[in-house]
């Protein structure tokens, strides 16, 4: 039987993340990862400032975005320069091999293998791993079980923890030689709005150097081919089949389960929640990796103080109120075209879009730069009678 002060159960950008600030400070890690070879189905997108923040190479990126466009539904568009930091577009697979890297270099312990279960809980951990290379059951004995293996959490199920609900998204990634008219040339992010082709979501194009990544999402999966057939039609005036056919890098467009933020799971006992496990995922705009990464490092320093309560106080400190308003904006304004099409056409104040720019790029701590951002939309649901 094997023993470490802290196991991390996946090995994405929270996992990673975990396990890098855990060896730096010296306390003894095994990261488990079930495949180093995934690729999770993403657009890749994080503020240019999470590198400093973080300590990530710039290597990774592919692209820097200084605009992004918003389209309503009934095609109004709003383009919005990005000031005081760009969007970074990474390649998904690159980013996560890195971070692990950079782990490694700290002094993790990175191993390929499935968590199966639980052979004993509580003050110590006894977790059954088995090992990829020769499926060979082992035990590992830990303080501490940092959970990162996403929105299926086999950590949450063995603990019997129900799991957040869910949107889906669907995605390709396209050269840009078919889309003459896409970000490929501007640079700009697009978000697309409209129920015809977007559920409860947006449709999107992100430009990387060589792809653009183009999907949409839905709360219903049964739709999602339809709709991101319906959404190349808006945007090229072509079939997905047809845009795709030739120039689609990783064949079919790809299905993803995405969690829905509720801001209630962060740790059981000494099992700790992270990342899309513990539904990290900010309402509206569904950025996930900068969220991911920062609760893996908030789980690591709960850790590094051995009480796992801690890491709920630093994440509610930095982030629970934006969530909790991005949260009550897509459900009070996203519920139908017509209070989308306000939304969209809010951000043509400049006041606003600033606002919304530091909530997107500079994450700094603290609530006195977010606190404008929060009374706008205050008013907006006292005037709407909530």
């Amino acid at each position: 039987m094997l023993r470490t002060n802290a196991l991390i159960i996946g090995g994405g950008p929270a996992g990673a993340t975990a396990a890098r600030f855990l060896a730096d400070s010296g306390v003894e890690t095994v990261l488990i990862e079930r495949d180093l070879s995934y690729v999770k189905p993403c657009g890749g997108g994080m503020p240019s400032s999470a590198l400093d923040e973080l300590h990530i190479p710039r290597s990774v990126v592919k692209k820097e975005i200084e605009r992004i466009r918003i389209v309503s539904p009934k095609g109004n568009e709003v383009e919005i320069e990005l000031t005081g930091g760009h969007l970074c577009i990474t390649e998904r697979g690159v980013l996560d091999a890195q971070l692990r890297g950079m782990a490694q270099e700290s002094g993790a312990s990175i191993q390929e293998g499935e968590f199966i279960g639980f052979e004993q809980t509580g003050r110590s951990t006894v977790s059954i791993i088995r090992k990829k290379e020769n499926n060979e059951e082992i035990k590992i004995t830990s303080d501490y079980v940092i959970a990162a293996d996403g929105i299926t959490s086999r950590v949450a199920s063995a603990l019997n923890y129900p799991r957040p609900a869910c949107l889906f998204t669907i995605s390709a990634k396209l050269k840009h030689a078919p889309l003459p008219e896409s970000t490929g040339g501007n640079g700009a992010c697009e978000f697309w709005f409209g129920k015809e082709h977007a559920s409860h979501f947006y449709s999107w194009i992100f430009p990387s150097r060589e792809y653009s990544s183009i999907g949409t999402g839905s709360c219903n999966a049964k739709e999602l081919g339809s709709l991101l057939d319906r959404f190349t039609r808006r945007r090229f005036n072509t079939p997905f089949k047809d845009l795709a056919e030739g120039h689609a890098l990783s064949g079919k467009a790809r299905a993803f389960k995405m969690p829905e933020w509720n801001g209630k799971l962060f740790n059981i006992a000494n099992v700790l929640f992270t990342g899309d496990a513990a539904g990290m995922v900010m309402p509206v705009t569904y950025e996930g990796i900068y969220y991911a990464m920062k609760s893996g490092e908030f789980a690591a320093r709960a850790v590094m103080e051995g009480n796992p309560e801690v890491y709920k106080k630093l994440w509610k400190n930095r982030f629970y109120k934006r969530f909790l308003l991005m949260s009550r904006i897509r459900s009070r304004l996203f519920k139908s075209d017509r209070d989308i099409e306000k939304w969209v056409s809010l951000h043509r104040n400049p006041e606003i879009q600033e606002l919304a720019m530091r909530l997107w790029l500079q994450k700094k701590p603290g609530n006195s730069a977010f606190v404008p951002y929060i009374n706008i939309f205050k008013s907006i649901f006292k005037s709407m009678g909530s």
